[in-house]
Formats: C-alpha cells, structure tokens, sequence
C-alpha cells in the first residue's frame, strides 16, 4: 500500500491484516540552524520511498534495556501501523514515555501492530525531542540564538498537525482522533489537554501514568537550564558552548542537571528529583498549570480515559535489586529513621504525616521490604493522586471520564514487582509473548486474555463508545484489570484528607 501526502509518497511494508510504514518525517531535521526552533514544515515533494527503517530515537544516552543503541538530534519521525480495509479508521496517536530523557519510538513495547489489527485503528507512534534539547529554555540563557520554548511540546504538536493534515492517506479519520502515552508520554497527553494550540488536533485522551502537574514555572527550568550549560565543555559564552557541544557532552551535561532539584507543579509540596527537564508554564504553550486549566474547562469537549498500575513505583524502588547493584536482603537493613528521611526529603512538613498513614495501611510483602511503605506513598505522590485530580477536574465539565488501575502481578526474574509502572503496557499493544512483554507479564495465557479485554477497552474508547464501565462521576471508582475486585477507589477516606494538604484540589 503506497500513501500518498503532499510531502512524498510512502510505500508500507503489510504483514498479517496490517501495514507499517516506519520512519515517516514529519517536519524538518532539527539540526543546523533549526537546532533550537520549533519544528518546521516538510517541503512539497513528489519523492517515493519504502519507509522500512525504524527511525533514530532522539538524544539520549544508550539505553540497553529499552534496545537503544544509538540516538540522533534528527529525530522527528513517526511509526504508523494501517489495518487492512477501506477505512476511514479512528486514530490513536502514542507518545512514549522515559521520564522526558529517554525513550523511542520505535520500542518493541510499542510495537502498534496487534493494537491496529485487532481493533481496526491507526497507530501513530510519535517522536519528540528529549532531556535539554526538548524542554530547557535557551531563550533565557542565550537570547543571541532566538531559541524556541518548550520544544518537546511542539514537535508533539507539530505531530499531531501533521496527522490532521495527512492521516487521510494512511486511511485514518482526521476527525476522531484520540492522543495516549505511558509516564511521560502521559503527562504529555495532560499537558496537551490544556494547550490552546492543540485543542482542535485531537478529541480523546488516555493518561496511562500520567497527570498534569508534571510542569515548571520559569525560574525552575532557569535552574536546571543554568546548571546543564554550566556543565558543558569550553569557555566561551552560553550560545557557543551550546551551538559547539557535540553528542557526548550533551548527554554528559543532561546528566549533570538532573541533580538539580524542582518545584513540580508550580508547589513546594511536591520536590522532583531526577527528572527535571519538563514542559514549562510559559504563558504561549502552557498559559497555566495544566491541571488547573483543565478545572477551569480547557479541555470540556475532550473525552478522558485516565488510570494507574496499582504499584507503580515498585519498578523504581527495587530497579537495583534487578540491575544486580544491591539486594533484597540489603534492602531489608535500612531502619525506620532513614525510611523517615525520606519521606520527608519528597514531601517537607509532611513526612511524618505521610508514614504513620502509609504504616497504617501498607503491610509490605515478606519477599520485598520495609520500602514498601515509600514505595507505596511515592506512587501516590506521583502518579495516583494527580490522577485523581485530574479525573475531578475533567468530569466537572465531561461525563464522558473514565478511570482505571492495573492489577496485574509482575514478577521478572522472581522479583515480586506487584502491579508496577510499565506494568500496562504490554497488555495496551498486544504484546504479551514477546521477551518485552513477557518480561511484565510472564507471557501466559491469563495475561493474553487481559490484553485481549484491555484492547477492546481502548478500541472501544477510540471509536467515542464506553470503555466497558461506569464513568468516574458516577462514584470516583475505576475498572481494575487484573486479579480483585472489579471496583475499586484509588484513595480510601484518610488517603483522601492526607493527600488534599499536600496536592489540594483546585
């Protein structure tokens, strides 16, 4: 199948009741001069190619264990998987996660062709620039290189742009698009909800992770931006030494800013550590906090499908455990005051608080640790709670929201991991028996049937039906997918009270 757009023609590659084009541009290389500017549109072209390359994904250090080897700054291209027939077919266009650093397209775990087949939609896999290049602010740092703002963002809107414009050709309906991601691909999606640009580029939005708080103010980016050109090679002013910096400096000085600790969400109640470089409130993209421009209706025509894994921050408090550089057993000796130190370092004045709740209400598995109580007030703080502001905000304006928790034990290697972030994805794409997915999943036959339920669920969503359950302004309760109870709250009554003081409602 060859489509045909105004800016080439694509030949795809079909196999099994799908075809694929991989690596399909969407605006010009940023690279050059474009280095530090927003996206620019394709030129006109009449150029037929096979579009059979994956794509390189953006900056980024190399990444063994998401299969990235290699990474390039001429990043901006799409993946997109057609299901055979006439169409017109709802669009799902995804945006990956990796905590804005890291990530590809190109993922076996994004893999968009069971999703395509299986409920006839489009998959688009988009791309975005990552770490400093997408989202610190030269503007201020440099005003001699006219840099851009928020350049993540905008290659995010510049894809969907180009969806509007060419989707047609792919057999896609322009006019029912629905936009999805996974952790920062999901506070993506909650940030695109309240951006003015993007209101008439998509009509549904799927938070898998995510939440729209995951922003900064002006002066929070300033920091990180100051500390990653201060960590670049050389002597010179801020504009040569980033117009200079070559790969492995850059990455060297991304990971040098990343230390550097923020206000997420425009609050003091919430410190960010380690992922720093996020979309900023800069009053053009973003004109205010993304989950109070929701509350106030900026997206009161958008239907919403928002949830969590269960244990989300699982995957991050025993990564070492898997990584081989520490165990179990060495997780097992640290005592109640460092426990206490740390919930104090991410929530200050409220640290004590939070461990008499999460003591009260966590029993932590006798395989794991005492962390599990940090464990489980960091997928809270991070993930759970913005949630469930952002399903509040959105169904004052649209009963059409929706929520979700995934329940699904995961054990890689014997290591009990619970319902922990990542957890979703395979059963979203269909890719349950592949070694990525059988990694979350265990690949068993029980977990096929849960990405069979779970697909329709989303196919469901994308074609403007009900996911198959009751909304969230029916009783604030989500479908749980996965072992339990079919319903069930995200916050009991005192999570609730606790959680109000330190994210209030808008």
């Amino acid at each position: 199948m060859t489509a045909v757009t105004r800016q080439g023609r694509y030949q795809g590659l079909g196999n099994k009741g799908v075809t694929e084009y991989r690596g399909v541009p969407f605006a010009r290389a940023p690279l050059g001069e474009l280095r530090f500017k927003a996206p620019q549109p394709l030129a006109d072209s009449e150029a037929e190619q096979t579009a059979d390359h994956y794509p390189m994904p953006s900056l980024q250090m190399k990444n063994p264990v998401m299969g990235i080897q290699e990474s390039s700054e001429d990043c901006l291209y799409l993946n997109i998987w057609v299901p055979d027939g006439e169409g017109p077919f709802p669009v799902m266009v995804w945006f990956h996660g990796g905590g804005y650093l890291a990530g590809s397209v190109s993922q076996v775990l994004y893999n968009g062709a069971e999703l395509a087949r299986s409920q006839n939609v489009v998959v688009v896999n988009a791309a975005y620039r990552l770490g400093a290049m997408g989202f610190a602010d030269f503007s201020a740092v440099a005003p001699q290189l006219e840099a851009d703002t928020n350049l993540g963002m905008r290659d995010q809107l510049a894809a969907l742009q180009w969806v509007q414009e060419n989707i047609g050709a792919f057999a896609g309906d322009c006019g029912q698009v629905t936009i999805f991601g996974e952790s920062a691909g999901g506070f993506s999606v909650g940030a695109l909800l309240a951006c003015p640009q993007a209101k008439d580029l998509f009509h549904s939005a799927i938070t898998q992770s995510g939440a729209a708080d995951f922003v900064l103010a002006p002066d929070q980016v300033r920091k990180v931006t100051d500390a990653f050109v201060d960590a670049l090679p050389g002597a010179g002013s801020a504009a040569e030494k980033l117009a200079s910096a070559d790969d492995k400096s850059w990455i060297k000085a991304q990971n040098a800013a990343v230390k550097v600790l923020v206000d997420r969400g425009l609050r003091t109640t919430t410190p960010q550590f380690a992922m720093n470089f996020l979309p900023m409130v800069d009053g053009d993209l973003l004109p205010a906090l993304p989950i109070d421009a929701i509350a106030a209706g900026a997206a009161a025509d958008k239907r919403l499908l928002a949830g969590v894994c269960r244990d989300e921050f699982h995957f991050f408090q025993y990564a070492g455990v898997l990584a081989g550089t520490t165990t179990m057993d060495a997780l097992k000796q640290i005592d109640g005051d460092e426990i206490l130190r740390r919930f104090e370092r991410a929530l200050p004045g409220n640290g004590a608080r939070a461990l008499d709740y999460y003591q009260s209400t966590v029993a932590p598995d006798s395989r794991r640790s005492r962390l599990d109580f940090l464990s489980a007030m960091e997928s809270d703080r991070l993930f759970r709670v913005p949630t469930v502001r952002l399903l509040d905000a959105q169904s004052k304006h649209n009963a059409q929201c929706w929520g979700f928790q995934f329940t699904w034990q995961s054990e890689p290697f014997g290591i009990p991991l619970g319902a922990c972030h990542v957890v979703d994805v395979p059963f979203v794409f269909g890719v349950t028996d592949t070694p990525a997915g059988m990694y979350f999943t265990g690949g068993t036959d029980e977990a096929r049937a849960l990405s069979r339920k779970v697909q329709g669920a989303w196919g469901a969503f994308a074609r403007g039906d009900s996911p198959g359950w009751d909304g969230w302004r029916n009783d604030r309760q989500v479908c749980q997918l996965g072992p339990g109870e079919p319903r069930a709250a995200l916050l009991d009554e005192a999570g609730e009270q606790l959680w109000q003081a330190i994210i209030p409602t808008v």
